[in-house]
């Protein structure tokens, strides 16, 4: 099994190295990414992982909106010790 650092890394440097390509290609689109390759084009993130869980089951795939950034995410509660992990 992957280390969870290295998961999406090969698709997250496609996606990151391909993006002015993509988003002119497949504008407004959101994007089914394995390998370095994009899988399909869908009007929506459930139907990218519908396809994406059909074509792969568990196994990791990258889903992103064309030209979009990846999404920062963050836990402010944990961040300002408001809440604590166990």
């Amino acid at each position: 099994m992957s280390e969870p650092s290295s998961l999406l890394q090969e698709e997250s440097a496609f996606y990151d190295r391909m993006r002015n390509e993509l988003l002119m290609q497949y504008p407004n689109r959101v994007l089914l990414i394995h390998g370095d390759r994009v899988e399909g084009d869908f009007d929506t993130v459930d139907a990218v992982i519908t396809e994406g869980v059909r074509k792969y089951g568990a196994g990791p795939f990258l889903v992103r909106r064309a030209g979009e950034d990846a999404p920062v995410l963050s836990a402010p509660a944990l961040t300002l010790g408001i809440l604590k992990c166990q």
